[in-house]
């Protein structure tokens, strides 16, 4: 895939906002029909069936964040934000149909996975690839002791100076890493530059500028403005919420990276799809938003937008009342890219 674009700034990612709105992902999901909406009525038992192997009972009260370098991890790193991690993925592979990876590798021997967060897509990859040695790194010790012999987690930081050697890894893996990443053009060069000849990059995204489908009967007003306003605060805070195919393609092949291949999804928030599977990841989903929302929200609201506290469980809960309306058609923008060394 060839693109061209002209050097991308934060403001003109704001006036791309629209275009972005318009029909990223595809076509629209086709919603349930209106007195279909049982699903939200039993949203707490469906939930705990669709959840229970990776909630594994985990709850906790208070937050915690991650102390590396204050101001940079601005996301808790608690259980409950564990398990909005792990509900997340789930809901993910069932958008991507259970596909662990998209690139068209059959025997790497060294992979690299960037914010591993709760290390689950390092344990499937090494699962998938069990002659490969999975080195899986995050800012946050949080990820499980038991782990296939493959994998192995270490504490680094991404944007840091790597210290691998130079053609060494078959794959580097990202996903949804769209606002832990303040310079995506360094990243992208030293992957260049520790990745063999051959390799592969593969970043799984999300945009963070949600989509209200034209089916929607809810105009999803708070929902918007939440997004909108978590931008501005992230902006604040030195990273962008933002992201499309156009970015990361055009990011990629300035540092050298080949065959540049995109594929765009829809990641529902409430299992208002008509098909089972869209309508399962969208109900883990929306169980994701409830329960994390405001873990998502506490930091970069009060600290660098300066809301109060009590401003902003107003707007926390409008944004949930929306998004557990059975006529409320928000979907994220889910984006995969990967590209190859030559």
């Amino acid at each position: 895939m060839s693109t061209t674009a002209d050097e991308t700034t934060a403001e003109d990612v704001d006036q791309q906002q629209v275009v972005l709105q318009t029909a990223p992902g595809g076509d629209n999901v086709d919603p349930v029909s209106d007195d279909a909406d049982s699903a939200y009525g039993d949203m707490e038992s469906e939930t705990a069936s669709l959840t229970s192997s990776i909630m594994a009972g985990r709850y906790e009260n208070g937050r915690r964040y991650h102390a590396y370098q204050e101001g940079k991890y601005l996301f808790p790193d608690d259980e409950q934000e564990q398990d909005r991690l792990d509900i997340k993925y789930a809901s993910l592979q069932l958008v991507f149909k259970d596909k662990v990876l998209f690139t068209p590798l059959e025997n790497p021997q060294q992979i690299l996975d960037i914010g591993t967060g709760t290390g689950i897509w390092a344990i499937d990859a090494g699962e998938k690839f069990p002659g490969a040695t999975v080195t899986a790194i995050d800012l946050s010790p949080i990820q499980p002791t038991w782990v296939p012999p493959n994998v192995k987690f270490e504490i680094d930081d991404a944007e840091q100076t790597w210290t691998w050697p130079d053609n060494f890894f078959d794959l580097v893996h990202l996903r949804t890493m769209t606002g832990c990443i303040r310079d995506w053009d360094k990243l992208f060069t030293q992957t260049f530059q520790h990745t063999k000849p051959g390799g592969y990059i593969e970043l799984q995204e999300m945009d963070y500028m949600g989509v209200i489908q034209p089916t929607s009967r809810v105009p999803g007003t708070s929902f918007t403005t939440w997004c909108t306003e978590q931008g501005v605060a992230a902006r604040k805070a030195g990273v962008i919420l933002r992201t499309s195919s156009s970015l990361l393609v055009t990011s990629l092949q300035s540092v050298g990276f080949v065959d540049v291949q995109v594929h765009e999804f829809k990641l529902p928030i409430g299992p208002w799809p008509r098909e089972k599977r869209l309508r399962n990841a969208g109900l883990l989903q929306l169980s994701a938003m409830l329960e994390g929302i405001e873990g998502l929200s506490l930091r970069l609201f009060t600290h660098y937008a300066g809301w109060s506290l009590d401003e902003l469980k107003v707007l926390l809960a409008k944004v949930r009342t929306e998004l557990r309306d059975s006529g409320c058609h928000a979907y994220w923008p889910v984006i995969v890219v990967y590209a190859r060394k030559p």
